[in-house]
């Protein structure tokens, strides 16, 4: 099946957009910014082949049958999409200083529950950890207040005792996945920069994991929840 037709942008359009503004500016400001657009729909392009594995993977299609597609083998696909590693640039230079601040209360929350690992559990509970954030306003708007949510977890992990381990903890596999959604979420939201709203919306999009569960079970789902994240905050 091929698609040549239609599409929603047309080099055209891209080449207008370029020249916007710098008509009259030196041809090499013109080529710089055409070389950010392209940087910028590759990211794009990547978050769209991935949110249709993720979705072909949720109906049950096996990464032999993704590869097949992409023309690739099953392990190329599997290394291209199953993730290994959180640390990668386009991340963390998307990433806002709420967002780092989140990332490292959840090593804090890993490290005071004693855990070898970093879960997707302990993403949102250090989400919680920013009452005036408009994640967690908008968990609430959707009726799940973080004192519910926090209660709700600490049920299933337990309540931080004794001393905390004394060194960082990996991410788990779902905790990257989560986080590379956030990316997404925020490059589909036309974002300049990757938030705590991204981050709760990825933690639903991965579709498993201790964080995913908790949220689903308390009844929040993720069209509602983004638009909330959307609705501006009364005064």
């Amino acid at each position: 099946m091929t698609y040549s037709s239609n599409t929603p942008v047309s080099l055209d359009t891209l080449i207008d957009h370029v020249r916007t503004g710098l008509q009259q500016s030196p041809a090499l400001d013109r080529l710089t910014r055409s070389i950010d657009v392209s940087a910028h729909l590759s990211d794009l392009s990547d978050a769209l082949v991935g949110h249709f594995v993720d979705e072909a993977r949720r109906e049950g299609a096996t990464w032999a049958q993704i590869g097949e597609r992409l023309g690739v083998t099953r392990q190329a696909v599997q290394k291209r999409f199953l993730p290994d590693d959180s640390t990668r640039p386009g991340f963390w230079d998307r990433a806002t200083p709420a967002l780092r601040e989140v990332i490292s209360a959840a090593r804090e929350e890993a490290r005071t529950r004693r855990k070898t690992y970093l879960g997707t559990e302990h993403l949102l509970l250090a989400i919680l950890t920013l009452p005036d954030d408009p994640a967690t306003a908008a968990l609430a708007t959707c009726g799940a207040p973080a004192e519910t949510l926090r209660a709700a977890i600490n049920g299933r992990i337990g309540v931080p005792s004794g001393d905390p381990l004394p060194d960082d903890t990996p991410f788990t596999r779902l905790a990257i996945t989560a986080l590379q959604h956030a990316h997404r979420e925020a490059l589909r939201a036309t974002a300049p920069a990757t938030t705590p709203s991204h981050l709760l919306l990825g933690l639903i999009t991965t579709g498993d994991g201790l964080a995913h569960d908790v949220l689903t079970a308390l009844g929040i789902a993720y069209e509602p929840l983004r638009a909330a994240l959307q609705t501006p905050p009364q005064p």
